[in-house]
């Protein structure tokens, strides 16, 4: 039997609140604190640091597909940008979770028919997605709101047959349509957006639950790679049914952008991995000099509580929107 975390390396003490950790023992989540996420959509596929000057796109790959992330240019200050760091992550994952919640019901926050998210101010997205609502910190969300819907996804799927490669690009706006809303208080600028459907079907149906106790634990230092590698493994042990090895040169290629050495990116992955262990113990891998391998694990969200927290929050949307008679 495998055991986490085996490697050459020496171990690194990993530091954690003692509530979180208790708690993250002590109980399971509830249901609001189940939310989802895309290893590419909400993860990797945003930087996590905006790329050198003249960067043209950002790219990631799973499986046939690769996705690409061109930068839009800023309706506020007229410059081509990368959505970047941790707050896209966030945002991304706090709309998957609306998507998911809604089901096919209309909400505060989505329109299922029209594919319509609507995030009534900054100040209440900052309460949603755990962060403060400092006035620097609130304008920071603004701004990486802002270059999320401007930048524009693509995914093109790489195939062929003896002596050709077809490839096929379908091109993939994040947005049909958006309106935002500046007032001179932050907190209550807004927005609305239209997902394209693609997006919309994604991010609700291929995206894994997770808790976001644990997110918010492995976002708390200043490197977004520890939750990036959570994200990734809860959904691959969705759909792990035998051992899955992967080469480092895969890895870098889907964490490593911001690092100039194989080595500083094999030692920061490593600490990664123990510190997404001490947040899901249950996971089994073995690192060696040629990758990491993941072992079939009970899931950090089981489809059962996965299940009773969409019908939960769902039930309660209906009994919000539906009229009651008197």
């Amino acid at each position: 039997m495998p055991h986490a975390n085996k490697d050459d390396t020496p171990s690194t003490e990993i530091s954690i609140q003692p509530t979180l950790l208790e708690d993250l023992e002590a109980r399971t989540p509830e249901p609001a604190e189940i939310w989802y996420a895309h290893s590419i959509l909400t993860t990797t596929l945003y930087p996590a640091a905006p790329p050198p000057p003249g960067t043209d796109y950002v790219s990631k790959t799973n499986g046939n597909l690769e996705y690409l992330l061109e930068a839009g240019i800023d309706p506020l200050t007229r410059k081509r940008q990368f959505p970047s760091g941790k707050y896209p992550r966030l945002i991304m994952s706090w709309i998957a979770k609306q998507i998911r919640k809604a089901g096919h019901h209309k909400t505060e926050y989505v329109d299922p028919d029209t594919h319509t998210i609507t995030i009534p101010s900054i100040g209440r997205l900052c309460e949603q997605i755990g962060v403060p609502r400092g006035g620097a910190t609130m304008k920071k969300v603004q701004e990486q709101l802002r270059l999320l819907l401007s930048c524009r996804i693509s995914i093109r799927s790489t195939g062929g047959f003896v002596a050709a490669t077809v490839n096929d690009v379908v091109y993939l706006p994040l947005i049909k349509a958006s309106r935002t809303v500046d007032t001179d208080n932050i907190s209550k600028s807004g927005a609305a957006f239209i997902l394209t459907e693609e997006v919309y079907e994604r991010l609700g149906g291929e995206s894994a639950p997770y808790d976001t106790r644990a997110g918010s634990y492995l976002l708390s230092g200043r490197s977004v790679l520890p939750y990036d590698v959570y994200v990734w493994m809860i959904g691959s042990m969705y759909r792990l049914r035998k051992p899955m090895a992967v080469t480092w040169q895969w890895l870098r290629e889907r964490f490593g952008d911001n690092f100039d050495t194989e080595m500083a990116f094999r030692r920061a992955f490593r600490n990664a991995l123990k510190k997404v262990q001490v947040v899901y113990p249950a996971a089994r891998f073995t690192t060696s000099t040629s990758g990491v391998t993941l072992y079939p694990s009970p899931l950090a969200i089981t489809h059962r509580q996965a299940s009773e927290a969409d019908w939960a929050e769902q039930d309660a949307n209906s009994n919000r929107t539906t009229p009651t008679r008197s």
